[in-house]
């Protein structure tokens, strides 16, 4: 019983992780395709931002010194993969 209920959350949040991962990925190819003031860009950006605003200091530092591009839509999916393999390793070894 306790197996098959921590298998289903692992599964659960590995899920949620690779939408977001997803979504984040979209989001980026929309920032070069699509007009900011299109509803389909205002909806994404709106479901992407909790995800990408804790990059965005750390980006900023990066424009500031050089750095040409903003890259903290590529750090947050780089961090959202981080948290899956914390997720994968902390399940695999410790609990299932």
């Amino acid at each position: 019983m306790y197996f098959t209920i921590a298998y289903k959350i692992y599964i659960g949040i590995g899920y949620f992780l690779d939408i977001v991962t997803g979504l984040l990925f979209v989001y980026c190819l929309m920032t070069w395709f699509v007009r900011p003031d299109s509803p389909i860009y205002v909806f994404m950006r709106r479901l992407v931002e909790p995800f990408v605003s804790p990059f965005r200091p750390l980006a900023l530092r990066l424009m500031e010194k050089g750095m040409m591009i903003d890259i903290s839509v590529l750090l947050a999916i780089v961090g959202v993969r981080v948290i899956r393999y914390i997720v994968d390793v902390v399940f695999m070894r410790f609990i299932l």
